[in-house]
């Protein structure tokens, strides 16, 4: 019963709202609104549970001191400290003067930034090992980041030459083939996301149950 009762309810509720594309009636949407709001409330549950678990996975390793402790620690102190500001400020509010908004502004966004500036140089190790010429595939993204990484730096942007013959080409490059292959993996992306739903709604796929 563990088992079959989650699976019955996947399958009704995952037919109920795949119904709302296809039945505009009031009455239906309003029963789909409802299962939303009832989606709101569980993925506040799993937020409560996902808080429970990161202290019972990272404390235990805190007090046996094992390796990257230190960071641990101060992921645990943050976490309880935006709780406390969240629960002594109430509702969250984006205004000026707020504590909330000052943490935000300048402590989460500089973190923010400093994690997606470290990617770029990954990103730059990555694009390095990938762009070698080793057979004409390699080449031709080679030679079609080398044109757009031109024309679209400030320095590149001030050479003579580049706004004249190159902007042309790397408009078309970006809008173009950079599209379509950006289409082409949004729809892999939807077909595997649409496929996977499936799964989970006939009860083919049990992984959130706790079995393979």
């Amino acid at each position: 019963m563990r088992r079959t009762v989650p699976l019955v309810l996947t399958f009704i509720v995952g037919l109920i709202m795949i119904g709302e594309f296809f039945i505009p009636h009031w009455w239906y949407v309003e029963l789909t609104d409802e299962f939303k709001i009832w989606g709101q409330i569980l993925a506040g549950a799993a937020y409560l549970l996902g808080i429970l678990n990161l202290v019972q996975v990272n404390l235990p390793k805190v007090r046996r001191r094992e390796q990257d402790w230190g960071y641990k620690v101060v992921m645990l102190v943050s976490m309880v400290a935006m709780l406390v500001i969240g629960f002594w400020e109430g509702p969250i509010r984006y205004d000026q003067g707020t504590v909330y908004k000052w943490v935000y502004d300048y402590l989460f966004i500089p973190l923010n930034a400093t994690m997606f500036s470290l990617l770029a140089f990954y990103i730059a190790s990555a694009a390095f090992r990938a762009f070698r010429a080793r057979n004409l595939d390699a080449t031709v993204l080679l030679t079609a980041a080398i044109v757009v990484m031109i024309g679209r730096v400030p320095l590149g942007e001030s050479l003579p030459f580049v706004g004249e013959y190159m902007a042309p080409l790397v408009n078309w490059i970006m809008d173009v083939p950079n599209t379509a292959a950006r289409r082409a993996i949004f729809i892999g992306a939807a077909l595997g996301a649409i496929a996977t739903g499936l799964r989970v709604i006939l009860g083919l796929e049990r992984s959130h149950l706790g079995s393979d």
